[in-house]
């Protein structure tokens, strides 16, 4: 009975996405990756544009990685990007470019985890595997009291038995995304709209009225402060800019004004200038904030006197003001990006 009340209510109540007007695997693959800790109405135009550019495994493969990041830019968790490249270069390589259907092979594409594999397998290929998120915690944890921390241990294997054992078999895949709409409309964190859902009648805190108490949260990470310093360096009409290395913890790939962490602003402006040979000036030209994870990034834009014997390279060079926006840019350094060139015009 829970299975065709949650379909017959999907059907009559799903949302009207693009990725639900497919079947075909690569279409709904780039979607999983994008949705992954982002909301539905972010990922859209970046659906849509990345398509559009990149219309199946074969040219994803072979484009250049700075073009991925830049169709990708301001959607964050960049290292998402570079996974699905990864995946659809091993997907031509290793399986003539077609997608694999199990579950074991699919869990070796990189970027793929055990929720990722059981959407795209069910969605695209109708296998019964079942997917754990956010959504799918909440709805378990109020449809069947489920107390404590469901988001690891034995908690999260609970989940995870659940939905198991209650997939549709004939519908997987509308299964799973009723599951996930249900929490992202309905059972909602905030005031969840119980009057609307159709698993009510069966609802145990519903019952209890004590939905508004679950799931019980763990502690939250605490938040760590993370002071940064740009430099703004222009010379004739041509800005400074720099490629993020690939050992950075965050970003890699990404470009910006050339930027430093320290413990202080004055520890990342002395960063700075060791590293590019220039003097930096004190006064603060602009202040960004920007969160990554529980990462605090307060982002201040300092500027300075270009010394003659800079030296360049690929990943260190002048662009001119009107290209700056051609090169991806996190969120943070794009504001900074939007400023100069406001600025500038």
């Amino acid at each position: 009975m829970l299975q065709k009340n949650l379909l017959h209510w999907y059907d009559r109540n799903k949302r009207d996405l693009p990725w639900r007007h497919t079947g075909d695997p690569y279409s709904i693959f780039v979607s999983e990756m994008m949705l992954q800790q982002t909301q539905v109405k972010t990922v859209i135009p970046y659906y849509e544009r990345f398509l559009k550019e990149l219309p199946d495994w074969k040219a994803l493969a072979k484009a250049k990685e700075e073009k991925v990041l830049k169709l990708w830019e301001g959607l964050g968790y960049y290292r998402r990007a570079r996974n699905l490249q990864a995946a659809a270069q091993k997907i031509l390589a290793d399986h003539q470019g077609l997608l694999p259907d199990s579950m074991e092979e699919i869990l070796e594409i990189p970027g793929v985890g055990p929720y990722s594999a059981g959407a795209v397998l069910s969605i695209a290929f109708q296998k019964p595997h079942p997917v754990v998120d956010g959504n799918v915690i909440r709805v378990f944890s109020r449809l069947f009291l489920l107390r404590g921390n469901l988001k690891t241990g034995e908690g999260h294997k609970k989940v995870w038995e659940l939905a198991e054992n209650l997939i549709s078999r004939q519908r997987p895949g509308d299964f799973n995304q009723a599951v996930m709409e249900l929490g992202a409309t309905v059972c909602l964190p905030e005031n969840p709209q119980c009057l609307l859902c159709p698993l009510l009648s069966g609802c145990l805190a519903a019952q209890k009225g004590l939905q508004g108490e679950l799931p019980e949260m763990p502690k939250a990470t605490p938040v760590l402060e993370v002071p940064m310093a740009a430099l703004y360096l222009e010379q004739k009409g041509r800005v400074l800019v720099k490629k993020r290395a690939q050992n950075e913890r965050w970003l890699k790939g990404m470009w910006e004004f050339p930027s430093a962490e320290g413990k202080t602003y004055e520890e990342a402006l002395q960063k700075l200038e060791t590293h590019l040979r220039v003097k930096a000036h004190r006064k603060e030209l602009n202040e960004v904030k920007h969160q990554i994870t529980h990462h605090k990034i307060r982002l201040k834009l300092f500027g300075g006197i270009t010394p003659k014997s800079l030296r360049v390279s690929k990943d260190l060079k002048w662009v001119p003001l009107k290209k700056l926006r051609d090169l991806p840019f996190a969120s943070a350094q794009n504001k900074l990006r939007e400023w100069v060139l406001q600025k500038s015009s």
